[in-house]
């Protein structure tokens, strides 16, 4: 997995703990594909501490994720149920119970 896509997870599982503002920048740089300059023109912002607020965030999110570990119990869960899932075949019936545990973990 690539570092945005990571990022993306990160902000998705430990997003919450942020500042508003924190969340916002993050948004518009993982999300909404918006470069540093943009963000800190949207922000009323120099260019140096959007950068610097983008970076303390993704350090804030590593760090949560460092001592709770969500991330990667989300990722072995995604792949325990891929596994269940190849077992048991195609399954109309399972299929919309793997689909249902894989978009509520």
């Amino acid at each position: 997995m690539d570092e945005r896509s990571r990022q993306i997870y990160l902000a998705d599982i430990y997003g919450g703990l942020l500042t508003e503002k924190q969340q916002n920048i993050l948004n518009s740089y993982l999300n909404e594909d918006m470069s540093v300059s943009e963000i800190a023109r949207d922000e009323n912002i120099s260019r140096q501490a959007a950068f610097d607020l983008l970076k303390r965030s993704e350090k804030l999110l590593e760090d949560y994720d460092e001592k709770l570990g969500l991330f990667e119990r989300y990722l072995r869960n995604r792949e325990l149920i891929e596994r269940i899932r190849e077992i048991c075949g195609d399954d109309p019936e399972t299929d919309g119970l793997f689909e249902e545990l894989l978009n509520n973990i």
